[in-house]
Parts: C-alpha cells; sequence; structure tokens
C-alpha cells in the first residue's frame, strides 16, 4: 500500500528537484522544495522570480484588455 503513487509524493525527497542529483552532506531548502547545493537554490529562485515575474505581466496584460472592453462598451453605450 506505501508503494502506490499517491504515497510516494509524501515521502522524503531522494533526488535534488532541480538537477535530480544525490544529496550530499547538506540539503538546502526552498519552499519546502530539497536542493542539493546552492548552485540549485540560487536556479530554483531565479526560475521563482521569473515566473513571478511573468505572472505580474499577464495579470497587467489582462487589465489593460479589459479597460479596453469596458471602456469600447461605454463609448457603446453613450452612442
Amino acid at each position: 500500500m506505501r508503494n502506490s503513487p499517491q504515497y510516494l509524493r509524501h515521502d522524503a525527497a531522494k533526488r535534488c528537484a532541480i538537477c535530480n542529483g544525490e544529496f550530499g552532506l547538506i540539503r538546502y531548502y526552498s519552499w519546502r522544495t530539497a536542493l542539493c547545493s546552492k548552485r540549485c537554490a540560487d536556479r530554483f529562485k531565479s526560475r521563482e522570480e521569473s515566473d513571478r515575474r511573468w505572472l505580474l505581466r499577464l495579470q497587467a496584460a489582462r487589465q489593460t484588455v479589459a479597460v479596453g472592453i469596458t471602456g469600447f462598451r461605454s463609448k457603446e453605450a453613450a452612442q
């Protein structure tokens, strides 16, 4: 039962989440993600930052489109 896929994700990490390398004497953690080295920790943080920037750009684009649509509807209603 413990070998079923639903339980595997709760076990301790056996490999690094970034490079799939084995852990040494020291493990680095970032948001509950086990990493094998300082380099992998830096890579994880840079990926997280780039994802955050991408989401902010997406949110800004959606707001711009929403403002454009509501502005167009307002002009249409005024006519």
